[in-house]
């Protein structure tokens, strides 16, 4: 069970390279033995529902994490927490770790949570047609420029509605969710990009329609899209927890498959975020259970490594990353331990 001599970066084939060198951490990797506690960051939504679950059904007392979770309003602020190293491991946007470790923050991913289920809306009265007609209009965000969520936007709007630059042909509102669709509400923007949360609130309601269902978009434009959401940390946490990091990875596969067969979760969860329209927990499964991607492997990181790729024209090396940073991904950190 354990990785003994097996500490490598596995990323020649994604972009990454290099392999660091052995140390006592690699002996670590194995399943912990005690219980000990992790310091985990998520925002609202598809990463909330799985640390919800991951305690309510045992999965993380199984393998032997106690969670302290520590809950950030935007994807923002828990990126900075990563790289500050307020949290041991956070659910970080895919292009946000991507620059934090561009710029010598050390931020590693080493695991995959899910892919978008975020939809772009207006209201119900709105004159907009589709999301070509956002050019010159006034858009609001709940995750910020640097989300992984508004750069794969970025990439439909260009490819699928004509839109070359959100940035430069829309004007562009930060702002949680709630702030942004009361912007929305009172129309001082026109249309809101919103989380997963907030898109199964605004979809129950007949105030809002629909532009853009940002999965189905890449989907019919480019093919499956990868993970965006991902399980990340630091280098120097990974170095002195290795056994950690494989114990949450295993107890995230628990709950993962666990959520995508269990019918009772979502009606459980859709009271506990007091979602109390009585279609709420089947639009919640059909929105993000299909989401959630179990494996993390070297084919997946291709996979994600590949979306960065077609991200740096759209956003630009300089606001971005000139090439996939090195040592980005590890996949020798996930065993399945049991």
């Amino acid at each position: 069970m354990a990785l003994l001599g097996v500490v490598g970066l596995a990323l020649a084939a994604c972009g990454g390279g290099g392999e660091p060198e052995a140390s006592g951490a690699a002996a670590s990797c194995g399943p912990l033995t005690e219980p000990q506690t992790l310091n985990l960051g998520v925002n609202p939504g598809a990463q909330d529902l799985v640390t919800y679950v991951m305690q309510e059904q045992g999965f993380a007392e199984k393998h032997k994490l106690q969670l302290e979770v520590k809950s950030f309003q935007n994807p923002a602020a828990l990126h900075a927490a990563i790289g500050q190293k307020a949290v041991d491991v956070g659910f970080g946007g895919l292009t946000a770790m991507a620059t934090a470790r561009q710029q010598g923050r050390g931020a590693m991913i080493f695991d995959v949570l899910t892919g978008p289920s975020n939809v772009v809306v207006t209201r119900a009265d709105s004159d907009l047609e589709t999301l070509a007609d956002l050019r010159g209009r006034k858009l609001g965000i709940f995750g910020g420029r640097s989300s992984a969520t508004f750069a794969i936007m970025s990439i439909v709007a260009k490819g699928k509605y004509g839109i070359d630059s959100l940035e430069d042909d829309v004007d562009i509102i930060e702002g949680p969710d709630a702030a942004v669709l009361g912007l929305l509400d009172e129309g001082k923007i026109d249309a809101a990009l919103i989380g997963t949360t907030a898109t199964v609130k605004a979809m129950l309601s007949d105030e809002y329609r629909v532009l853009s269902d940002i999965s189905e978009d890449y989907q019919a434009t480019f093919g499956k899209p990868p993970g965006h959401v991902m399980a990340a940390t630091t280098d120097d946490y990974a170095e002195s927890h290795c056994g950690v990091l494989n114990a949450f990875s295993a107890a995230l596969d628990d709950t993962v498959a666990f959520i995508q067969t269990d019918q009772t979760v979502w009606a459980d969860y859709a009271k506990k975020i007091e979602l109390t329209d009585p279609r709420a927990p089947q639009l919640m499964q059909e929105r993000v259970a299909s989401r959630y991607i179990a494996d993390w492997n070297e084919d997946q990181a291709d996979a994600e490594a590949a979306l960065i790729e077609q991200l740096i024209p759209v956003l630009g090396a300089d606001n971005f990353v000139p090439a996939v940073p090195d040592g980005l991904f590890r996949t020798d950190l996930r065993t399945g331990a049991a």
